[in-house]
């Protein structure tokens, strides 16, 4: 009686060492469950390029070469248009375009004209709206011809035009020359031009990187912006360091 108690006790002992080493094994090879990590939203993913281009000079993404900016054929920069002379309808010259009135972001561009007075001095200024002047003879380094809609009497009695303040640089010739800031860093850039369509619409700033540098850059007109109010503005352009790093390179001849 007691070998049968013995083998019968062997064999439980031996079945649940079997069923220990079973459950072993599987804890062993099952693999552990993966944890999902939510996908980063675009508004992160552009939250931290923007942190990222917070630290990083221009020097730091710069390119190897930069593409040239062409010139389309109905474009023009502000500085040709200053000084051209201004013709009614037969072709007389009855004007001179005195400045070009450049605003700020949603303004309507006009030329500023210049009726009497000798060499750019004195006289009478009147704005003329783009919507009424042809601008003509648009070709790479020559002045061109604007011919308005106006006789020299109708022009003449148009409303003198009245700046509200003094280097509010709302004026082409105002803004050109001026030094203005860059939105990334301590950079500083001065502005040397203006590249608009021949129906006044200002498509581009032309601005030099720093205020002795000889290389002119091409980048979007609505980035020019006026930290100040009228007679004490000052100018920002509103790129971050990777725009302007890609901004076009305007030929040397130009």
């Amino acid at each position: 009686m007691k070998p049968l108690l013995f083998t019968a006790s062997a064999i439980a002992l031996m079945m649940g060492t079997a069923a220990c080493t079973e459950a072993t094994s599987h804890a062993e090879t099952t693999p552990p469950v993966a944890t999902e990590t939510a996908a980063a939203t675009p508004d992160q993913i552009k939250d931290e390029r923007a942190a990222d281009l917070e630290e990083m000079t221009r020097a730091d993404i710069e390119p190897a070469a930069r593409d040239t900016y062409t010139m389309a054929p109905d474009e023009l920069f502000a500085s040709s248009l200053i000084g051209s002379a201004v013709l009614n309808p037969v072709g007389e010259e009855i004007a001179t375009v005195a400045d070009v009135w450049i605003g700020e972001a949603g303004d309507t561009p006009k030329l500023i004209v210049r009726e009497g007075g000798v060499a750019g001095v004195g006289g009478t200024l009147h704005a003329v709206g783009f919507d009424n002047a042809l601008i003509e003879n648009v070709t790479d380094g020559e002045e061109p011809d604007v011919r308005v809609t106006y006789s020299e009497a109708s022009l003449e009695g148009l409303p003198e035009f009245e700046q509200n303040g003094i280097d509010d640089y709302r004026l082409a010739s105002e803004a050109m020359g001026t030094t203005a800031s860059l939105a990334f860093g301590d950079t500083l850039a001065r502005v040397n031009d203006f590249i608009m369509k021949a129906d006044g619409t200002p498509e581009y700033v032309v601005i030099s990187d720093g205020l002795a540098a000889t290389t002119k850059f091409v980048v979007d007109a609505d980035t020019l912006t006026i930290e100040q109010g009228d007679g004490d503005g000052s100018l920002l352009i509103d790129v971050d360091a990777d725009a302007f790093a890609h901004a076009k390179v305007l030929p040397a001849d130009q």
